[in-house]
């Protein structure tokens, strides 16, 4: 929770959500339900997928109730992954932690919707996708 108070806007917003899709149902009932004050304004209300321009997106929950089907995020995971780097630099974590924020931030991502890179192109089933 310390790295909560220490992430801010789209950080902030990305961390909320990674941490709510890799722990118990029951963190995720308390922040959107209201019973944890978490979400002060609009939030990502999915996962995040990787799409074919490599694009990190997510669904945006306005305070209105609109939802932004997969808004960009992230225009590559290189611009993700820096952006994390840069939180656990400031929290100062260790290699362990830093891992499990890795792996956390890995399972976030739900879909990678980019063409599978061992495919042959000639292949006529080379539209499989990776994810």
């Amino acid at each position: 929770m310390r790295a909560l108070g220490a992430a801010r806007g789209k950080t902030g917003a990305v961390l909320l959500s990674v941490i709510s899709h890799n722990y118990d149902d029951g963190l995720q009932a308390a922040v959107y339900t209201g019973a944890v004050k978490l979400v002060a304004g609009p939030h990502l209300s999915s996962a995040a997928r990787v799409q074919k321009n490599g694009a990190i997106t997510a669904d945006i929950e306005r305070m209105d109730g609109r939802i932004d089907k997969q808004a960009v995020l992230y225009r590559n995971e290189i611009e993700m992954r820096d952006d994390f780097r840069r939180l656990a630099d400031r929290l100062k974590l260790g290699d362990s932690d830093r891992e499990q924020m890795f792996i956390a931030l890995q399972n976030w991502v739900v879909a990678d919707r980019r063409l599978d890179p061992a495919m042959d192109p000639k292949d006529p089933e080379a539209k499989h996708l990776v994810n």
